[in-house]
């Protein structure tokens, strides 16, 4: 069942790495049947992919990856000035940040393919000393031959600090990708991260936060969005580790056709971790008879004077409210796509950034359009 990707891939023991990888296994034996070679680092960029992701909130202010590797050419951090360091120590890209950054950064993940299906790998560390920072990070990738990426990055974020991550994979049929987020947050720090997951052969996204100082904050928010045959696999493991310390998740998902989305989302509230508050909600519709998701929500408890809550429910359409839209002349299309639209827009409610937030509503639009009758 692709033993080496899974090894490769995957955390913790081998019973672990099978067991959350459970929903994922035909996905992950389609692609251990392929041979890869190394993605080109050097491609060129096509003016149709750079239109993607330049945006003008971010000029100046942009890390291009190209197929794994950092590129100078279309990278530009020109308006960053002394705050931000970019370097690379033992094949990992490290980003430092100290200060408070009025604009938003960008870092762009670029997927280019080869004649035949390759891969690309990276590793980035980053580290917020303290201050305040807002980072976009985006894949996209053009379609053509598979391509598999793999991205592992480790964040911390320092005491009294705030790193809000806005994260978007809009990608196509052809390209699966793998990413690991491990994130540390001190003493008041605060992490407040929006994933948007759209399309793609397989994504699979692990997520583990660990909060390590006392009044730690985590605010995750998240929504796959996935037609034909796409898959997205979510993992969420949250763990609170001092006192008084905070998580609150909210996740939701979509999947019409024959498409699969999974979301594992696990707290664990560790000994002496008291006055602990964690939620978390994940609620999840279906467009078709031969779409499926699976979601499990878990909880573990080893301190006292905590309060948590956690729920996840899988449905269709209310019906009731479809006939309501209908019976004030709206078309059936457009009343399922105002649903639909108005389900996943719930977790985008938490970007302060206007422009960014109808940005991303608009990058949705495609994926629940012709929702399934």
């Amino acid at each position: 069942m692709g033993a080496a990707l899974l090894e490769e891939f995957g955390r913790g023991d081998a019973r672990a790495r099978e067991e959350s990888w459970r929903y994922s296994k035909m996905a992950l034996r389609s692609l251990a049947q392929q041979e890869f070679v190394a993605a080109d680092a050097n491609a060129e960029l096509p003016e149709t992919l750079r239109t993607q992701f330049d945006w003008p909130a971010t000029r100046r202010r942009r890390v291009v990856v190209v197929n794994g590797a950092v590129s100078e050419r279309y990278s530009d951090l020109a308006d960053v000035g002394a705050m931000v360091t970019v370097g690379e120590t033992g094949g990992t890209y490290a980003v430092r940040i100290d200060g408070k950054i009025g604009e938003p950064m960008q870092i762009v993940y670029v997927s280019i393919p080869s004649a035949q299906p390759s891969r690309w790998q990276t590793n980035t560390s980053m580290v917020i000393v303290n201050g305040f920072a807002t980072l976009i990070e985006q894949h996209v990738s053009l379609d053509g031959a598979g391509v598999l990426g793999a991205s592992r990055r480790r964040i911390d974020v320092g005491e009294g600090a705030r790193l809000d991550l806005v994260s978007l994979c809009d990608l196509p049929e052809s390209m699966s990708l793998y990413r690991l987020l491990d994130v540390h947050l001190a003493a008041k720090a605060t992490l407040h991260a929006t994933h948007v997951l759209l399309g793609g052969r397989m994504q699979r996204l692990d997520m583990q936060v660990e909060l390590a100082g006392e009044q730690a904050r985590l605010e995750s928010r998240g929504v796959f969005a996935l037609r034909g045959r796409a898959h997205a696999d979510t993992q969420l493991d949250v763990r609170h580790v001092a006192r008084d310390t905070t998580c609150d998740i909210l996740w939701r998902g979509v999947a019409d056709q024959r498409a699969r989305g999974i979301f594992h989302g696990a707290i664990t509230v560790a000994e002496g971790a008291d006055g602990s508050d964690a939620k978390l909600s994940n609620k999840n519709l279906l467009l078709s008879a031969l779409a499926e998701i699976d979601t499990q929500p878990v909880l573990e408890i080893y301190a006292d004077e905590v309060k948590a809550a956690h729920g996840a429910t899988v449905g269709q359409i209310d019906e009731r409210a479809l006939f309501y839209l209908r019976s004030r002349g709206i078309p059936l299309a457009d009343a399922r796509r105002m649903m639909v639209t108005a389900f996943c827009r719930e977790v985008l409610d938490g970007i302060t950034d206007v422009d960014l937030r109808n940005r991303l509503a608009g990058l949705l639009v495609p994926h629940v359009d012709g929702a399934s009758a």
